[in-house]
């Protein structure tokens, strides 16, 4: 009986301390893993937030990860245009800007629908590290631009979760 006893007090040990150690070791790597993904996150892309603000029933919403050890930005963006006739004729990151300022283009987005409405999932080039700072800052934003407001009808300044 005391043998088994022994061996069951041991075993209850041990497993405390791998749980203990597994659990410290998870944290490690999610804070690791945290630290180095920022979130841009339900940004909503409005006529309002452009500089000057468009009246358009459009909008749309980006969200993005940017990840500091590629220096990549992936992100998925949804719209639709305030007048569904509208072809969407560009979208693209700009900045340095604040949220009352415009900024010119840094990096343009390739691929997309030109239809007035669509889904568009993408990553941009790796960012320098003058536009890390600035993107980690809000300096940027993400604007669509279409046949009606060809310099840009919807925009959403890029603000980290």
């Amino acid at each position: 009986m005391g043998f088994r006893k022994f061996n069951y007090l041991n075993a209850l040990r041990l497993g405390l301390l791998l749980f203990t150690t597994f659990m410290w070791g998870c944290k490690d790597a999610d804070d690791e893993v945290s630290l180095n993904l920022v979130g841009f996150n339900d940004v909503r892309l409005l006529g309002e937030n452009e500089v000057p603000a468009r009246e358009t029933n459009g909008a749309g919403v980006f969200n993005g990860v940017y990840n500091k050890d590629t220096n990549v930005m992936t992100f998925n963006v949804t719209w639709a245009l305030g007048n569904w006739d509208d072809n969407t004729v560009g979208m693209h990151f700009h900045g340095p800007a604040t949220p009352d300022t415009s900024a010119p283009v840094v990096i343009p987005v390739t691929g997309a629908s030109e239809n007035s409405a669509g889904t568009y999932s993408g990553s941009t080039r790796a960012l320098t590290d003058e536009e890390e700072e600035q993107l980690l800052n809000g300096e940027w934003y993400f604007n669509i631009h279409s046949t009606t407001y060809p310099a840009g009808e919807l925009r959403g300044n890029l603000m980290r979760d």
